[in-house]
């Protein structure tokens, strides 16, 4: 398959049978076409976008035609997808929840014996079960609210930004145990659940 410089010299040669007079065209050509088709790409890739001021009108049209249904209430007006407002809220709920997968947020506290006495460190948590435990946090049933007991969701999330904040700390003298995370307590064999807020 020849390209676009290709297609254009053959043609031309079998024209003007003259190499050099080839060379001097296509070096007109090139430029020429280079334009067009940067010109055609800008067109398209304007066409997607639309300007915060169609954006307006188009709100405003549909006020006035009384299609407040269309006109997706909690959807910011800047917001070009194809949202509703049940959609724009979960995906709202969606980003928050992702924060809490940040590394050493949610951990697993294990004791072992070491020496005939107790030690108590904890682990980063595995991906499968982190998955579980930020669903439950996330969870507005009984379910949920029994896995989160008596900590509230800004609690847990002050607790994320005070992680956020200790790591932004310039050279903190904390041990990585120190700094603030989420632990589950019990752990297994024990049915039930919860979260432990470690500050």
């Amino acid at each position: 398959m020849f390209s676009w410089n290709e297609n254009a010299a053959i043609s031309l040669i079998s024209i003007l049978k003259d190499p050099e007079l080839v060379f001097y065209f296509m070096s007109i050509l090139k430029p020429m076409r280079k334009d067009f088709v940067e010109e055609e790409a800008r067109e398209w890739h304007k066409s997607l976008r639309i300007t915060q001021k169609e954006r307006w009108e188009r709100v405003a049209k549909l006020s006035r035609q009384r299609k407040f249904s269309q006109m997706n209430a909690s959807v910011p007006v800047t917001c070009t997808l194809p949202f509703d407002g049940g959609m724009w809220r979960n995906s709202k709920e969606l980003l928050k929840m992702i924060r809490y997968f940040r590394k050493g947020f949610i951990r697993e506290i294990t004791e072992v014996t070491r020496n005939g006495g107790w030690t108590r460190g904890s682990y980063e948590e595995k991906l499968k079960k982190k998955i579980k435990i930020v669903n439950l946090v996330n969870n507005h049933d009984a379910e949920g609210g029994r896995f989160r007991l008596y900590y509230s969701l800004g609690e847990i999330e002050e607790a994320l930004n005070d992680l956020i904040e200790c790591e932004n700390y310039p050279m903190p003298d904390w041990a990585w145990e120190e700094f603030p995370y989420i632990a589950i307590h019990p752990q297994p064999p024990t049915e039930s659940m919860s979260i432990t807020i470690i500050n």
